[in-house]
């Protein structure tokens, strides 16, 4: 399954300076909004979700991945592995932070905004990734290694499709190494393209900048119902 390499080599690529001000600009909006409870959707690993809590939010955290929910969990977050639509709770509000909702294909799109909205009372916040984001900055090769692992995420942009192929090389007990490769795919979408999708009302949007360019390389979408 391509989300469980993902958790495998996440910590080796992820910026962690961009992903702390991703996260704090939730943080922030859901204090704006006095946001007090929180079903996040797409927790990965639970860093976002131990902020939250430290700022007083009380979350809870899915993921498709029961490794990131693994994850999670050691860390002290309340997260589970299972689908949003196979939920029963309603809760205050929702949120799916860093890419999330570029993962979904058009079909699952639909039938996730479905689910979203039968477990909401109010708001769903989430980013999105840019036009210039997808076609500029997220092409090409990158590589990263730590004591244990060696990794190459290839990315090619084309019809509003990003796939990213990722290798990942592994040491075993036997000092060999064992080799992983999946491809992952992000869809663009614009925020009219979402707006058709849900029910739920567009309240803001707010462009955010995390790797310092003149340009935003993501849209964060207030939705309520």
């Amino acid at each position: 399954m391509a989300l469980e390499l993902y958790s495998k080599v996440e910590e080796l690529f992820l910026d962690r300076e961009a992903a702390e001000i991703l996260w704090n600009k939730f943080v922030e909006i859901f204090k704006d909004l006095g946001i007090k409870e929180v079903l996040d959707i797409g927790c990965g690993n639970g860093d976002f979700c131990l902020l939250s809590k430290k700022n007083g939010i009380d979350i809870k955290g899915i993921d498709l991945s029961k490794a990131q929910v693994k994850k999670a969990i050691k860390k002290g977050c309340d997260c589970e592995a299972v689908d949003v639509c196979k939920l029963d709770k309603i809760y205050h509000s929702a949120s799916a932070v860093f890419d999330v909702i570029n993962y979904l294909n058009e079909k699952e799109l639909k039938r996730f905004f479905g689910c979203v909205e039968k477990r909401i009372e109010k708001y769903f916040i989430f980013d999105i990734n840019t036009y210039y984001a997808m076609e500029d900055l997220a092409i090409g090769t990158l590589k990263a290694e730590s004591n244990d692992k060696f990794s190459v995420l290839y990315s090619e942009f084309e019809n509003h499709t990003l796939i990213t192929e990722i290798t990942l090389f592994e040491k075993e007990k036997d000092d060999c190494y064992k080799k992983y490769q999946k491809k992952i795919v992000q869809y663009y979408y614009s925020v009219e393209d979402l707006e058709k999708n849900t029910s739920l009302k567009l309240k803001e949007i707010i462009p955010i900048s995390l790797y310092g360019s003149e340009e935003a390389e993501k849209l964060i979408l207030v939705f309520e119902k």
